[in-house]
């Protein structure tokens, strides 16, 4: 039943928003999409995939979400700007999005008053710097982190990065 067409695998995706709502409402769940996956290996966003996310975001518009979550392209990596992109997922969803693709705080910042998502999420950079905010709000350096380490279980790479000021 969700195989084949671009439109059939959608349906997976509106069938389980549609249950989830309708225990909760819409209003009350958000969906994350990756239209730039970036681990590895590593690919790039082609254009009929990107036709197929930009048919997701169109029908999404419609259920009344909490949030959309998307995760845009890595900088630096050949694929398309991350504002491009931000911009054409903005023209096809109207609802509140969430923005994360290796935002520094200038270009969350930019992508913002673009207004080209609601917010900015910062999954590495939050790993790496328990005071993000504070680092962010009082110009501090950030610390870099160590991915190898990621969601590998005990306290290294989790619990064992200084604060900027040497407590959180």
């Amino acid at each position: 039943a969700y195989g084949g067409s671009s439109e059939k695998r959608a349906q997976f995706l509106f069938d389980v928003v549609d249950a989830v709502s309708s225990v909760w409402g819409s209003d009350r769940i958000g969906v994350k999409l990756s239209p730039y996956w970036r681990r590895e290996p590593a690919f790039t966003a082609d254009a009929e995939m990107l036709t197929d996310y930009d048919l997701l975001l169109k029908r999404l518009s419609d259920t009344d979400l909490a949030y959309l979550h998307l995760v845009g392209p890595e900088p630096d990596t050949g694929t398309d700007d991350t504002f491009t992109a931000f911009t054409r997922f903005r023209t096809h969803y109207r609802g509140a999005v969430i923005a994360n693709s290796g935002f520094t705080q200038a270009t969350g910042n930019e992508l913002l008053e673009r207004k080209l998502a609601d917010a900015v999420s910062f999954g590495a950079p939050l790993i790496a710097n328990p005071d993000l905010v504070d680092r962010f709000t009082h110009g501090h350096p950030l610390a870099a982190g160590n991915r190898d380490t990621y969601y590998a279980g005990g306290a290294e790479g989790y619990t064992d990065y200084p604060t900027a000021t040497g407590s959180v």
